[in-house]
C-alpha cells in the first residue's frame, strides 16, 4: 500500500532561497524546480547549437575533452604516423592535403562522428546540452550511441586522422535533474533519435538542427501547457502553426494568428511559472511537481490546511514588494475545483503584477528573451508590418520528412501530416499546398487518386 504524501511548506527554506529581508527578497528558480537553463539576464544567451552539439555529443557518450584543440599538434600527430615520405616535397604536400581535408577555418571538420566530441563548446552551451539530455533521453539512448561511436573506421586516411586527435576521456556527467514536464516529446525524441542513429551521415549532418528543433518544440509547447495550470493535456501537442520561408503570408492567415502570435503571449510568464513552481516545490517531498501533480496531490490532502500554506507564501511574498499596492491588487476570476490549488492562480498572478512596470520589468524580459531571441534567429522570419512568424526553411521539411517516414518506404500524404503534428508542426490549408508542391517538385509524391488518402510521399534517403 502506497503511502499517503503529506504537503507540508519548508518556510525556513524559503526565506534561504529566496533571500528574504524585512522588505526585499531575490526571485530565484532553478533549486527545488528546475525547469528552464535559463538566467533572468542576457550575457550568455544560447543563439546558436553549434557549440551545445559538442557538448551534448560528449555527454550522451560519456566523454570529455580535457584542455583546447591544438591544430598543430593533431597535424604533427597525423604526420607522425606516417613515418618517412618519398621525395622532398611530399611531406608539406601531405600536409596541405590534411589540412584541405580535415580543417575548414580552424575548425576540425566532422567527417566522423567521433569527430563531433571535439566542437568547441562554452560553459553555457555545456548548460544548454545538460538540459536536452536531462528533459530528451535516458540510460538506454546512451548506450545505443557508445555502440555507435565505438565502430571501427575502415578508411585508412580517416583512420589515421581519427588516432591523431587528442584521446577523449571517460566522463560521468552529474546532470543537473530539469523536470521533464512534458514526457510525449522525449518519447517522440528517443524514437527519432535512435532513426537518426542509424544513418551516421544523416546523423552527422543533422543533429545540430535536430536538436535545434527538439528544443524550439520542447519549450513552445511547455509555455503554452504552463499557461494551462491544472488543465493541460500533457500527452498531446498544442497547436502551433508554421509558416514556409518560400510562401508569403497575411494576417488573416491562420498559422499568422495562431503562429508566434499566440507563442509569444505565452512565453511572456515563463520566468513567473519558473519563480511559482519554485516557491510549491519547497514541499519536503522527494519529488518536482508540475502543476497537474501539484494539483492532484492537492484534491488528496487537507484542502484547508494547504490554502493556508500557499496563502502565508502570498502574504511573506507581497509584504516585501514595496513599490505596488497590494490593495489594488485584483485576482482572475477563475476556478480550479479545488480550493487550495486557486491559491496556486493567486501567487502567480501577484508574481506576474509586480513584473509590471517596476524595476524588476527587465529581469523578466531578459529571462524570457533566452527563448525569443533563439526563435528569432532560427526559427522566425520578420515579414515587414506583420512582424515575425514561425518559420521552416525547404531543409527543415526535407529532414522532418526522412524522421517522419522513418524505415518506411513511402507514407501516406494525410498520415505523414499527421506525423508532423505529432512533432509540433502544424501547416494551414497555404502552407500545405506549398509543401505538397515542394514534393512534387522533389519528385516524391506519388498519386494514386486526386484524393488525398491516396497520395503518397517517398523517402527521401
Amino acid at each position: 500500500m502506497n503511502e499517503k504524501k503529506e504537503y507540508k511548506i519548508d518556510f525556513s527554506k524559503i526565506e534561504t532561497t529566496f533571500k528574504f529581508k524585512d522588505r526585499s527578497l531575490t526571485h530565484s528558480q532553478g533549486n527545488q524546480f528546475k525547469l528552464l537553463p535559463y538566467a533572468a539576464n542576457e550575457k550568455t544567451l544560447v543563439l546558436k547549437f553549434d557549440g551545445v552539439v559538442g557538448a551534448f555529443s560528449r555527454i550522451i557518450s560519456s566523454k570529455e575533452l580535457k584542455g583546447k584543440f591544438d591544430f598543430t599538434e593533431f597535424i604533427e600527430n597525423v604526420v607522425e604516423q606516417i613515418g618517412e615520405f618519398e621525395g622532398e616535397n611530399s611531406k608539406e604536400v601531405f600536409i596541405d592535403i590534411i589540412k584541405s581535408m580535415f580543417i575548414d577555418n580552424e575548425t576540425l571538420v566532422d567527417f566522423d562522428i567521433k569527430t563531433m566530441n571535439y566542437i568547441t563548446s562554452t560553459n553555457t552551451d555545456k548548460k544548454m546540452a545538460e538540459f536536452l539530455y536531462s528533459v530528451l533521453c535516458n540510460e538506454e539512448l546512451s548506450f545505443l550511441v557508445l555502440k555507435h561511436y565505438n565502430k571501427d573506421i575502415e578508411n585508412v586516411l580517416y583512420k589515421l586522422v581519427l588516432n591523431a586527435l587528442p584521446e577523449l576521456v571517460e566522463a560521468e556527467y552529474l546532470i543537473d535533474n530539469y523536470k521533464c514536464y512534458l514526457p510525449f516529446v522525449r518519447e517522440l525524441f528517443i524514437k527519432d533519435f535512435k532513426f537518426l542513429m542509424k544513418e551516421e551521415e544523416l546523423y552527422k549532418n543533422s543533429l545540430k538542427r535536430f536538436l535545434e528543433y527538439y528544443y524550439m518544440f520542447y519549450v513552445s509547447q511547455l509555455s503554452i501547457k504552463l499557461n494551462k495550470f491544472e488543465k493541460a493535456d500533457l500527452n498531446k501537442p498544442e497547436t502551433i502553426y508554421y509558416t514556409l520561408n518560400w510562401e508569403g503570408t497575411s494576417k488573416n492567415r491562420t498559422a499568422y494568428k495562431f503562429g508566434w502570435e499566440l507563442l509569444k503571449k505565452n512565453v511572456d510568464s515563463l520566468f513567473s511559472h519558473a519563480i511559482t513552481l519554485e516557491f510549491l516545490n519547497h514541499h519536503g517531498l522527494d519529488e518536482q511537481l508540475g502543476y497537474v501533480e501539484l494539483f492532484n496531490l492537492f484534491n488528496e490532502s487537507n484542502e484547508i490546511d494547504v490554502l493556508n500554506q500557499i496563502e502565508k507564501i502570498y502574504q511573506e511574498y507581497t509584504m516585501r514588494i514595496n513599490d505596488k499596492d497590494w490593495i489594488e491588487f485584483k485576482e482572475k476570476d477563475r476556478d480550479s475545483g479545488n480550493l487550495a490549488f486557486n491559491k496556486v492562480y493567486k501567487l502567480f498572478e501577484a508574481i506576474e503584477h509586480q513584473f509590471e512596470k517596476s524595476t524588476r520589468t527587465r529581469a523578466n524580459e531578459a529571462y524570457k528573451n533566452w527563448y525569443v531571441k533563439f526563435v528569432y534567429n532560427n526559427f522566425g522570419k520578420k515579414r515587414g508590418p506583420l512582424g515575425y512568424n514561425l518559420n521552416l526553411n525547404e531543409e527543415d521539411i526535407i529532414l522532418m520528412t526522412k524522421i517522419c517516414i522513418n524505415n518506411k518506404k513511402k507514407l501516406k500524404l494525410n498520415i505523414l501530416f499527421d506525423e508532423f503534428e505529432k512533432r509540433g508542426m502544424f501547416f494551414d490549408r497555404e502552407s500545405k499546398i506549398k509543401i505538397i508542391q515542394f514534393y512534387e517538385k522533389l519528385n516524391l509524391l506519388e498519386k494514386k487518386s486526386d484524393s488525398g488518402d491516396a497520395q503518397y510521399v517517398r523517402s527521401v534517403l
